[in-house]
Formats: C-alpha cells, structure tokens, sequence
C-alpha cells in the first residue's frame, strides 16, 4: 500500500525519486537497527542467565549470583553509539546541510530574483518586508509569501548576468 502511494506521489511530482529512495534506506536501516538490538538485548540474556548458573572455583555446586544490569548497559553503548552515528550520517546531518543551503538562498536574495516556491509559483522579489516577500507574479500583479517558501532561485545565471 505504501509502495503505491509513494508511486502516485511520484506520478504527480509532489516527490522526488531520490527522496523516497533516501526513505526507503533510512527505513531499511531504522529497521536493520531495531533488530539488531533484539538480537543484541537476546543475547544479553543469555550471557546474564549463564552468569547466574556459573560455579565459583573450588565450589561443589553452582552459585548464583546476581545479573548486573549496568554491566549489560555498559557493554550495549558502544552499539547504541555506532547506531547514533549511522542516524547522524544518514539523516540528522543531511538535514542540517539543507538547512543551511536554504538559509544561505534566503540572504542571498535581492530584489528583481526569479524564484520558485514551494507551491510552484514562479516570479520576481519585488521586496522584502521581515520574514514576507513580495513576489511578483504577473505584471502589476504583487503576493505577499513567507520567505520559508522561497524554494530556489530560477535560472541563477540569467539573473546574475541581468544585473
């Protein structure tokens, strides 16, 4: 069900490829994870359920002593923090790069820009007023967006051969 709204979304454009293939990954690996640490916290308990049947030396029966529960947390961080950085790489640090590209496009706009927003509407900053833009669309023809919608300059080149 999953697959086929990811393909009508695909058909209509509201997505990229890349964007449900890169999905796609971070789900598999989401879930590669999770299972990782079943499979890690069932092998805990099998490590702590023989550490209570152990015999102590020179004992003539098994002694039974109590599992460490912090010895069990200090031996699952190192696969908690190989689990952080593979998230930190593939998701959290992807993001802050966007972020800041998007942020670095916002500054750099000046009046007479071509861009594109987020709803597809193409046209010319025609001013700035806090976090709004005029955008002119048609002539004579002025919408007031928030720059947050401002999703890239159209045709970079051309306009900075214009001014």
């Amino acid at each position: 069900m999953v697959v086929i709204s990811q393909i009508s979304d695909l058909i209509r454009g509201s997505v990229s490829m890349e964007s449900i293939m890169h999905r796609r990954v971070v789900s598999s690996l989401c879930a590669s994870v999770i299972v990782a640490l079943i499979n890690f916290e069932l092998f805990v308990a099998k490590v702590l359920a023989q550490a209570t049947t152990t015999t102590a030396p020179g004992a003539a029966g098994p002694t039974a002593q109590p599992p460490s529960l912090f010895g069990a947390l200090i031996d699952m961080l190192p696969m908690l923090a190989v689990c952080y950085l593979i998230f930190y790489v593939m998701v959290i640090r992807p993001q802050e790069r966007k972020t800041k590209q998007h942020k670095e496009l916002l500054e750099s706009m000046k009046r007479g820009d071509s861009v594109v927003t987020s709803s597809g509407i193409v046209g010319k900053v025609s001013g700035v007023e806090g976090d709004h833009i005029l955008l002119e669309i048609a002539p004579n023809v002025k919408v007031k967006i928030l720059q947050q919608h401002i999703v890239r300059l159209e045709n970079p080149s051309q306009t900075s051969k214009a001014a």
